[in-house]
């Protein structure tokens, strides 16, 4: 006889009822279909891990949208800044000189971001390598750094102006 797991259960039901809702809503943030999926995995698995499942049940909906729009919000803030190098790199470069390859271009820009990162104050370069290198989300960091969320978000914000006027002076 096959005896399941109520919490099993009681997310597969969560999943079905919310999954295609949820899909769209961050397809159309982020016009990715494997993108999406990827990010909604990613909250929905976080939800099976979750110790509280059963407290969250009455407010579920709300979290699970909160959840998947933090989880954009993380994904655009990591690739922004690399974004904004790959576009703006190679017009500097090409203007100077345009026989130098772009793996040198890449490289070069590597060990700048990372020279830049390294300068940053002790808390922000951790919270920026967490999120950037390791890949943990604002709530992870501040769980792991025994720092608030707001905190966490305050860090990555001023590193990124500070490594966008890096950049900028670095591009001039």
């Amino acid at each position: 006889m096959h005896h399941s797991d109520p919490k099993i259960d009681c997310f597969n039901h969560i999943y079905k009822l919310y999954w295609k809702e949820l899909y769209y809503f961050a397809l159309k943030k982020v016009k990715d279909h494997a993108l999406a999926e990827d990010l909604l995995h990613d909250v929905f698995l976080k939800l099976l891990k979750s110790q509280d499942l059963d407290n969250r049940l009455d407010t579920l909906k709300g979290y699970l949208y909160t959840a998947l729009r933090n989880r954009i919000t993380d994904h655009y803030r990591k690739n922004k800044l690399q974004l904004d190098l790959e576009q703006n790199i190679p017009t500097w470069y090409s203007q100077h000189d345009n026989r130098i390859p772009e793996v040198t271009i890449k490289r070069e820009l590597d060990d700048f971001l990372e020279l830049q990162v390294n300068r940053l104050p002790d808390q922000m370069r951790r919270v920026v390598q967490l999120n950037t290198k390791e890949g943990f989300s604002t709530p992870e960091i501040a769980q792991k750094l025994l720092i608030s969320d707001k905190t966490v978000r305050n860090q990555l914000s001023l590193a990124n102006q500070k490594l966008r006027s890096a950049i900028e002076k670095f591009l001039r």
